[in-house]
């Protein structure tokens, strides 16, 4: 019986109308307690051929049966646990040890571990394995190839397929391997492919297929191949076939449903057909003539169902212990949060420091006079009230506190020093500022004009620094209605002559003093979890699956939507620290205050960062490499921040704009988040629960994008 069975396989990349051939309408047979060598120089299609007969791969026409069974039928087991698969690339977990790559692999397999122990003596005897404890990425690349040999050998499959398994080895171990392979499927109905660019070594195998642009060129026994060229060795017939072989194994993509026998091949060699095949018009009435009976079906099916559970606590054990070996894992999870926000509460919203303004007041000679003891600025006597010098009082009221005093005696001296930057603006009071004053206070509307010219309080700042500027400006208008206020009651007269008409009362929520900190600290930390989440997840899925880890995981018939949910429980439990981290962080080093439920804050923050960690999915699922992911974060990165409503209030954008804004991943819930926060409100208020509404409708949104983007790439 035939344990694989190719006929007219036909594999292109591209458009139809200009393909680039892979596969040339190939057949193949492999016949079971047989060893098959696949030969041909590299870019052949060898690697095409082995990823088609797995599943994971399909052909653009042609059919291909393996155990007897389409490859990704329910029931075949393949890809699953029918047949063992070593890629060409190394496609194991660096960060393992090879104890714990063997037990990986053979509990993926449904193996239990008394099973998997018996098996790992045996291969370690074999294959010279490593000491057990020895990490993966500490072995040399032929100890890491003879691991990830033993990985496609612990379950004893029906089907090894092995694709270069020799190369970095040595003659001595190539040889044991070799005959290991051919007692292997003499005492067995196994079958073995294997491909390998050490030719000779190829004459141990029962049959070989030669190969050259995606064409099988002779497949028959070794010795009948030397024998129908008249050579001594399989080389030099691959050399001889592969010289005759020129335009005839080119095909009109027009003919895609009918094979083209290359002329090239002669039939001297009797394996080789040479008539005309069969064509299979309908692929799908070639399927259904293939048995499946319900019993095979239904016992697979509980067999996935019980086995789903181990499965997928075997990825996460692989995901911790890939995460927690890498010291810039451990960091990039635990350290960063608090890296980042510790920069954030050391440098965004506190009060600037090392400032300087400069002070030019015309009513004071000496300007020590201001703060002596004795100095008074109001005096009230019999029911009137009488300025003396206030700006001196001014003077000392505004403090160090918003910026450091300069004196200087004349205004184009401080102007002067603001033009070199040494200060960042000064005051200027006229030399009758006081008796200015008064004359206002006593007669309001009916002083003269030169009272309210002279009574001003000139203020010049640099305003290239909006920031400061804005800080200088705010504070000098608190500190100047203060003032007045001061003096108002020390005359015994009502603050509400001191020409303020906007009376600030205790606010409906929050407090007078809200620091700019405190309002985008929500936004913030949601915008960190949610990238930090995105790179980590786009990072591990992007390097596994260029590992080549990814795809043999699939081979050995763990679902993608298997290895999906692995990686989102694993993710899930560290974004739950992380948000449990950040929270208690900021609450006990920075003192920041949550007047809601905390365990509603972490759930949003959770929540946040898993619509993060499926939105770095989504990102790796489209993207190859590294590079192009970190772009696409990147992209998407400042869109958000600036638009989600954190540097700026959303009622500053265009109507249309905020429309738009209100839908992205956290505008909502940075609001919900605020409400939390800043105003007590529960999970009952709507709006608190309209946030977690919008992050889990993204949830979702990210969850079917993976999952049809992986099916598509199935």
């Amino acid at each position: 019986m035939a344990a694989v069975e190719v006929r007219n396989g036909y594999k292109y990349y591209g458009s139809s109308s200009n393909p680039k051939i892979i596969l040339n309408y190939l057949n193949m047979n492999v016949m079971r307690g047989s060893i098959y060598g696949l030969l041909g120089a590299s870019g052949c299609g060898k690697t095409t051929l082995l990823s088609c007969i797995v599943g994971q791969r399909q052909f653009n026409s042609g059919d291909v049966t393996v155990l007897g069974l389409q490859p990704g039928l329910p029931g075949s087991g393949i890809p699953g646990a029918r047949i063992g698969y070593m890629p060409q690339e190394i496609a194991l977990v660096e960060e393992m040890t090879v104890k714990e790559t063997i037990y990986y692999f053979g509990r993926i397999y449904g193996l239990n571990d008394e099973k998997i122990r018996e098996k790992f003596k045996i291969l370690r005897d074999l294959l010279q394995l490593p000491p057990p404890k020895q990490l993966v990425k500490k072995c040399s690349g032929g100890q890491q190839r003879r691991v990830s040999f033993a990985c496609a050998m612990i379950h004893d499959p029906e089907l090894l397929i092995l694709d270069e398994p020799t190369v970095g080895l040595d003659p001595m171990l190539r040889e044991k391997i070799w005959e290991f392979l051919v007692e292997s499927t003499r005492n067995s109905k196994m079958a073995v492919i294997i491909t390998t660019h050490y030719i000779e070594e190829a004459k141990q195998a029962n049959c070989i297929g030669l190969m050259r642009n995606g064409v099988l060129l002779a497949e028959d026994t070794p010795t009948n191949i030397m024998a129908s060229f008249e050579v001594n060795s399989i080389e030099d017939a691959f050399l001889y076939l592969s010289s005759r072989q020129g335009k005839s194994d080119e095909v009109d993509a027009s003919t895609i449903t009918r094979r083209q026998v290359p002329a090239a091949i002669t039939p001297a060699i009797t394996s080789v057909d040479v008539s005309e095949p069969e064509v299979y018009e309908d692929k799908n009435a070639n399927i259904e003539k293939i048995e499946k009976p319900p019993l095979v079906f239904h016992e697979n099916k509980r067999k996935v169902l019980f086995t789903t559970q181990g499965r997928v606590k075997a990825l996460m054990t692989k995901n911790f212990v890939q995460l927690f070996r890498q010291p810039s894992g451990v960091i990039f999870m635990l350290m960063f949060p608090i890296i980042q926000l510790s920069c954030f509460y050391l440098a965004i919203g506190k009060t600037p420091g090392n400032l300087k303004i400069g002070i030019v007041d015309n009513e004071i000679a000496d300007y020590e006079s201001c703060f002596t003891h004795n100095f008074k600025s109001v005096y009230n006597r019999n029911g009137t009230c009488m300025f003396h010098k206030i700006s001196c009082r001014f003077i000392t009221e505004l403090g160090d506190d918003m910026a450091e005093r300069v004196f200087f005696n004349s205004t184009e001296e401080a102007l002067a020093a603001a033009k070199r930057t040494d200060v960042v603006g000064f005051l200027h009071f006229q030399s009758n500022f006081s008796e200015a004053m008064q004359e206002i206070l006593d007669k309001g509307s009916y002083a003269e004009s030169s009272a309210f010219k002279w009574g001003e309080l000139t203020v010049r700042i640099d305003m290239t620094d909006q920031q400061i500027a804005y800080f200088i400006e705010r504070r000098l208008r608190g500190a100047f209605s203060t003032f007045m206020k001061n003096i108002l009651q020390d005359c015994d007269l009502p603050t509400s002559l001191a020409n303020t008409p906007i009376q600030f009362q205790e606010p409906i929520y929050g407090s007078l003093d809200i620091e700019f900190q405190q309002y985008v600290a929500p936004g913030v930390v949601m915008t960190m979890v949610f990238f930090l989440a995105t790179l980590m997840t786009a990072a591990v899925f992007i390097s596994e699956r260029m590992d080549g880890v990814w795809d043999r995981t699939l081979v050995a018939g763990v679902s993608a939507t298997e290895m999906l949910w692995a990686h989102l429980l694993t993710q899930f439990i560290i974004m739950m620290f992380q948000s449990f981290e950040v929270i208690m962080y900021i609450g006990l080093v920075f003192d920041t205050y949550n007047r809601g439920d905390t365990v509603t804050l972490i759930g949003l923050l959770t929540l946040t960062a898993f619509c993060g960690m499926l939105f770095g999915l989504l990102i790796s699922v489209y993207c190859r490499s590294h590079t192009t992911a970190n772009f696409v974060a990147t992209g998407a990165f400042y869109p958000m921040i600036i638009l989600c409503g954190l540097l700026w209030p959303l009622e500053g954008m265009p109507k249309a704009l905020q429309e738009v804004v209100m839908f992205f991943p956290f505008t909502i819930p940075s609001i919900s988040a605020r409400n939390i926060i800043e105003k007590g409100w529960s999970i009952t208020n709507s709006q608190v629960y309209n946030g977690f509404i919008v992050m889990t409708a993204w949830i979702l949104i990210f969850f079917i994008a993976c999952i049809l983007g992986l099916k598509r790439k199935a």
